[in-house]
């Protein structure tokens, strides 16, 4: 991990298999006291299907097709959760990962997860970090793979979000981005303005808007779905 660390940056391992480079203890984050209710909601196929007309089993895909965008190098979640849809896709990869959340509660579940699957860290291949995502520690042109699922709509200053995240890549590297966005579903789109209007999420974006969050000045290639109001892109950085 010290490879793409900010040399200024100190990490420190806070408990069994969790690493953190949050400055003191006692911080407070939105999901720390919401992460089983989370899991419990999220995870739920009749949930997905019926409030954002999407599947956890695309989620899931959307995870694997990042793992196998580069074989070898090093490969960050940034906003990684539990691992609710991506623990068995990383316990199987060979691929150094970084997994990266704010909240405790949440990581600490992650643990639990990968501990019980029975795939474990995969001798040290999985690192858990607690980290403020405002706030990513790591170096520019550090990730051959950037991950980052179901965070951007979380975020108002969600631009500067994206272009920091498309720093941490590698020439040529690629970023895997969801989030969820209006797209002419009546459930859909009026919880999401439920959701905003309870503090959960910002307001809600489009489908381009979302897209357009990001620097096209820097890509060589921008491609977006949506599968009802869940849309994903894929955006690989430029050569220069």
């Amino acid at each position: 991990m010290s490879e793409v660390l900010i040399p200024e940056r100190t990490v420190r391992l806070i408990e069994e298999d969790i690493y953190s480079v949050v400055d003191g203890l006692g911080h407070s984050y939105q999901y720390d006291r919401k992460a089983a209710l989370y899991d419990w909601v999220v995870g739920s196929r009749l949930y997905n299907r019926l409030m954002w007309g999407s599947c956890p089993d695309t989620y899931t895909s959307f995870a694997r097709q990042a793992v196998s965008a580069g074989l070898k190098g090093p490969m960050l979640d940034a906003g990684c959760g539990s691992l609710l849809f991506t623990e068995t896709v990383y316990g199987k990869s060979p691929r150094p990962i970084i997994a990266c959340d704010e909240s405790l509660s949440m990581l600490r579940r992650a643990r639990a997860r990968l501990r019980s699957s029975g795939l474990g860290f995969r001798d040290g291949g999985i690192v858990l970090l607690q980290a403020d995502i405002r706030d990513l520690p790591f170096k520019s042109n550090s990730f051959e793979t950037v991950l980052s699922m179901n965070v951007i709509h979380h975020h108002d200053s969600a631009s500067s979000f994206g272009a920091k995240l498309v720093d941490l890549l590698t020439p040529g590297g690629h970023l895997y981005l969801t989030s969820l966005v209006s797209n002419n579903r009546f459930i859909g789109d009026l919880y999401l303005r439920l959701l905003n209007r309870y503090g959960w999420l910002v307001g809600p974006r489009s489908t381009y808007e979302f897209k357009d969050l990001l620097p096209d000045k820097l890509a060589r290639n921008i491609s977006c779905s949506t599968e009802g109001n869940m849309a994903y892109v894929i955006f690989q950085k430029g050569l220069r």
